[in-house]
């Protein structure tokens, strides 16, 4: 799992994005995310797992090794600001909606200390500034 994804990643912007490929590339993000701009988010991979588990509807263990394998798409992944620019292009919206909504709804369960960083994520995400990206990277 992720093996396309990471290769994809080298060039992005030399084949189009499989659309197949969007929890996990969502997930390393989120990674990617939590362990820089938002470093100390998700201080138990249990947080992180429960996203993966609500937005894709995954089992505990199928969420756990959703989550091993976006840490290899992480690792191999972009700076985050550059990483999100390429993935607000290849990913459709409704996929990132869903995806920060599950974000959403787990760092309100886990508590309040979390809602400063809610609005940066979603932008993470969503895009900030959507209306001004290219043309979509994905396959057509």
């Amino acid at each position: 799992m992720g093996r396309n994804l990471r290769f994809w990643l080298a060039s992005p912007f030399a084949a189009p994005f499989d659309p197949g490929d969007a929890p996990l590339a969502l997930g390393a993000l989120l990674l990617r995310a939590s362990r820089t701009d938002h470093a100390g988010l998700f201080a138990e991979p249990a947080t992180f797992e429960a996203v993966l588990a609500l937005c894709y509807d995954l089992t505990a263990r199928e969420a756990s090794e959703m989550r091993e394998a976006c840490e290899r798409v992480e690792a191999v992944a972009p700076d985050c600001a550059s990483f999100a620019e390429i993935l607000q292009r290849a990913v459709g919206l409704s996929d990132r909606q869903r995806f920060a909504l599950s974000l959403h709804q787990v760092l309100l369960a886990v508590g309040p200390s979390q809602n400063p960083q809610l609005e940066a994520l979603s932008k993470l995400f969503l895009g900030a500034h959507s209306a001004t990206n290219p043309a979509p990277l994905r396959a057509g």
